[in-house]
C-alpha cells in the first residue's frame, strides 16, 4: 500500500538549489483547513512578480458567442513554424500575460514565434471552455504557419494533450509535436505519487483537488479534459514530457508516456531528481534547471524544423 511521506522527509529530498526557491510559495503560505479558489487565488496575486510587457502585438479571435480570445504573439525566427503556448495554473489561476518574459525568451530561443493563449479559467469557465480557447487558438496560428508545435506546463500541458486527443479525433490542424512540462492529466489521484506526495511543494493534493473540482464542475472527466482517462493514444502527435521526480503528477505524467509509446507515438521522456513541481520556475539559475531548459530547447528546434 502507498503511504504518504511527512513534509519535512520530502523537503529532505529536494535539490538543495530547489529549495530555496520554496519560501514564499502558495504551499508554503496555505493556511490550515479547508481551501477555495478566492483564497488561493489571493495568495498568488500577493506572492507573484510576473511583468507584463507592453510592446507584445496582440490579437483577438472571436468566439461563437461574442467574445473574444485574446492571443499575445511575440514573433520568432522561423517564418513557417511557431509554438503554441498554454500556461499554467492549476485550471483556475494565471493569465497569457503572465508569461510574457518567458514566452519572449523562447520565441528568440528556439526561434520561432510563440502565440500564447489567454484561455478561460475555472471555475467561471469550466471544462470544455480551456480546450475550446486552445482549439481556437490553434486554428488561427495554423492558417499562418505550416508547423505548429503545442507546448504547455501543468495545467497547460494537460490543456495541450487535450488538444492533440480532440485535434486528432476532430480531424483539426495537424499539430507538429506536442510538448508538455510536468503536464495535470488525471483527476482520479490514484497513482503511487498523488499519495505519497500529498504534501509536496509547490502544487500539492488540496489544491490539485481544487483545480480538477474547479474545472470539472461537478461533471465526470473525459479524456480531453483529463487526457490520462483517453482509451486510445494512437496517431497522436510526437511527444516531448518531463516531470520532477517530486512531483505530484509524476507518476501520471511516466504512465501517460508510456502509453504513448506502447500506442506507437514517438516519445521523449525525462524524470528530473529532486525536482518538484515548476522546478525551474521557482530557482531558474539550479544546475537542473538550466539542463531542463537546454534539453527543452534542442526538442523544440528539432520538431519546429521536422528532424527526426
Amino acid at each position: 500500500m502507498t503511504r504518504t511521506i511527512p513534509v519535512e522527509r520530502v523537503l529532505d529530498r529536494i535539490d538543495p538549489e530547489l529549495r530555496a526557491g520554496l519560501v514564499g510559495s502558495i504551499v508554503a503560505e496555505l493556511p490550515d483547513g479547508p481551501v477555495d479558489v478566492a483564497l488561493v487565488r489571493a495568495l498568488d496575486a500577493r506572492l507573484a512578480s510576473w511583468t507584463r510587457l507592453d510592446d507584445v502585438q496582440v490579437e483577438r479571435v472571436a468566439r461563437d458567442d461574442g467574445s473574444a480570445l485574446e492571443l499575445r504573439v511575440h514573433p520568432g525566427g522561423l517564418g513557417d513554424a511557431a509554438i503554441l503556448w498554454l500556461h499554467g495554473g492549476g485550471m483556475f489561476l494565471g493569465a497569457a500575460w503572465t508569461d510574457d518574459v518567458f514566452c519572449r525568451d523562447l520565441a528568440r530561443d528556439a526561434g520561432a514565434t510563440v502565440v500564447a493563449v489567454d484561455y478561460r479559467l475555472a471555475p467561471e469557465h469550466p471544462h470544455p471552455a480551456a480546450l475550446d480557447d486552445a482549439v481556437l487558438a490553434l486554428a488561427w496560428v495554423a492558417r499562418r504557419h505550416v508547423r505548429v508545435v503545442v507546448v504547455g506546463a501543468s495545467a497547460g500541458g494537460g490543456i495541450a494533450a487535450g488538444l492533440a486527443l480532440r485535434t486528432r479525433d476532430d480531424g483539426g490542424p495537424a499539430i507538429a509535436a506536442q510538448h508538455l512540462y510536468y503536464p495535470m492529466l488525471d483527476d482520479r489521484g490514484e497513482t503511487a505519487s498523488s499519495i505519497e506526495l500529498a504534501y509536496t511543494a509547490m502544487w500539492n493534493r488540496r489544491l490539485n483537488e481544487l483545480g480538477w473540482a474547479a474545472y470539472l464542475g461537478g461533471l465526470p472527466a473525459d479524456g480531453y479534459a483529463a487526457p490520462a482517462r483517453a482509451d486510445d493514444l494512437a496517431g497522436l502527435p510526437p511527444a516531448y514530457i518531463d516531470t520532477g521526480e517530486l512531483d505530484l503528477f509524476r507518476d501520471e505524467d511516466a504512465a501517460y508516456a508510456l502509453r504513448l509509446a506502447a500506442a506507437g507515438v514517438p516519445v521523449e521522456l525525462h524524470l528530473e531528481r529532486g525536482a518538484v513541481h515548476a522546478f525551474e520556475v521557482i530557482a531558474p539559475d539550479a544546475a537542473v534547471s538550466r539542463a531542463a531548459r537546454a534539453r527543452r530547447i534542442d526538442a523544440l528546434r528539432r520538431d519546429l524544423r521536422g528532424r527526426p
